[in-house]
């Protein structure tokens, strides 16, 4: 039950995502114009270091406010997903893992996007210098399991990669 692609125009082209004009023929004859997003891949890596789970607090200017995230980032061309893991971890939180263990791929927003997200988990952490971009503002922070847990429930951690990743990881025992 797949749709035919019967042209595709390029909209938008950025260095993160490029936004495209498709019209779709739908399997029952109908013609559709459908706009997609096509975004680079990106990993979200949920460390643990003495039982903790180490989180970065940055502005996030879309949402206009503050938001409590695991560390995470866009891969480089010919990156694998434990490349960009290991190499998002040191930058956003100074840390390194002697041991990083893929979860789960999945995509966010099946609707409009073609974006996947690779989830890890990192332990044996050792802390090193960070090496943050230059727009990249942020403060680390470690909290108890159960607080990030709670938090999320009450609303205040919204980023829904963050929440994907934690209660997955709860579920599979992981943290």
């Amino acid at each position: 039950m797949s749709w035919k692609t019967l042209r595709s125009q390029k909209k938008v082209d950025f260095p993160l995502f490029k936004v495209f004009e498709d019209k779709v023929e739908l399997p029952n004859g109908l013609h559709l114009d459908y706009y997609l997003v096509k975004k680079t891949p990106a990993v979200v890596v949920l460390p643990i270091f003495l039982d903790k789970i180490v989180m970065v607090k940055q502005y996030r200017y879309p949402v206009k406010s503050e938001s409590l995230e695991l560390p995470a980032g866009h891969m480089w061309p010919n990156e694998t997903p434990e490349e960009c893991a290991i190499r998002e971890l040191r930058e956003e939180t100074g840390f390194k893992a002697d041991k990083i263990k893929k979860l789960l791929d999945y995509h966010p927003s099946t609707e409009y996007s073609n974006q996947v997200y690779h989830i890890f988990v990192a332990e044996d952490l050792k802390e090193e210098k960070n090496d943050r971009e230059k727009y990249e503002i942020m403060d680390v922070e470690m909290l108890e399991k159960d607080l990030v847990i709670k938090k999320i429930m009450k609303g205040d951690i919204h980023d829904g990669r963050t929440i994907t990743s934690v209660f997955l990881a709860h579920f599979l025992n992981k943290i």
